[in-house]
């Protein structure tokens, strides 16, 4: 009988298992563990490439490409974020303004941009800070709690579509009345 081809040979050790234990199992448990993702409860999790959303999922599990997807976990639930504003008021008087953005999270449409709730918070800054531009310092806190019923939906019209701000109200208010010193 000839002897085997050496391309033919079967490992004569049989620890072809350890190869498959040792390198080609962990590296799938770890492609794993980072491609897929468990939507919990009060939750959706976005897939962003280039920062687009491509697949939205509010439940189950979702999966993204590793290297040119991530994720982006955004809760349903109302979402408080505190503004500080700096602006100065129409008559000259630098004012400090803090203030309460509550936003929510009802549904995100695929192929739109991705905005951080940060970015949400800065557009709620920016629309308190030209409000303040346009009053006077005597009247500033009662127009401030008038217009603090509009803010809302002024805001809703900027963010992306399923980005709600239900609240804007303004909570201490701050002006410097005096000249300092030189």
């Amino acid at each position: 009988m000839p002897p085997p081809d050496e391309n033919t040979a079967v490992d004569p050790t049989g620890a072809a298992w350890v190869v498959w234990l040792v390198v080609v199992g962990p590296g799938l448990l770890f492609v794993t563990l980072t491609c897929v993702r468990r939507v919990a409860p009060g939750e959706l999790v976005l897939v962003l490439r280039r920062g687009e959303v491509v697949r939205v999922r509010g439940n189950g599990f979702v999966t993204r490409w590793p290297g040119l997807e991530r994720f982006e976990r955004v809760s349903t639930e109302p979402c408080v974020l505190p503004l500080v504003v700096r602006s100065r008021t129409s008559d000259g008087v630098d004012v400090v303004a803090l203030a309460d953005l509550t936003v929510v999270m009802r549904d995100v449409e695929p192929g739109s941009a991705y905005v951080p709730a940060t970015q949400a918070a800065r557009l709620a800054e920016d629309t308190v800070a030209r409000a303040v531009e346009q009053l006077e310092v005597e009247s500033l806190v009662d127009d401030l709690e008038t217009l603090a019923t509009r803010w809302p939906g002024r805001l809703t019209r900027l963010l992306p579509f399923g980005t709600e701000a239900t609240a804007l109200s303004v909570t201490q208010v701050e002006a410097r009345l005096t000249g300092g010193a030189a």
